[in-house]
């Protein structure tokens, strides 16, 4: 796992530290929170409403570019 703590310094602090920060980031990957799925879903809703939008918005662009070069013939 870790290498072995061959300093002088003591580290016991600093090792109890460390193993509550590993504990709650572990236990923050583990949980499931229904709010932030929600907004997750909401942003990603919004982002793809947008992206949807933004789809016709450059087809219209093109077909009308399409009209223009066949006009201009």
């Amino acid at each position: 796992m870790s290498e072995l703590n061959t300093s002088s310094v003591n580290t016991k602090k600093s090792n109890k530290l460390v193993s509550k920060i590993k504990e709650k980031k572990n236990a923050g990957e583990k949980g499931f929170s229904q709010e932030k799925n929600n907004t997750e879903q909401v942003i990603n809703a919004r982002k793809k409403a947008n992206l949807d939008l933004a789809k016709k918005k450059a087809k219209k662009k093109a077909k009308m570019a399409k009209a223009s070069r066949k006009k201009n013939k």
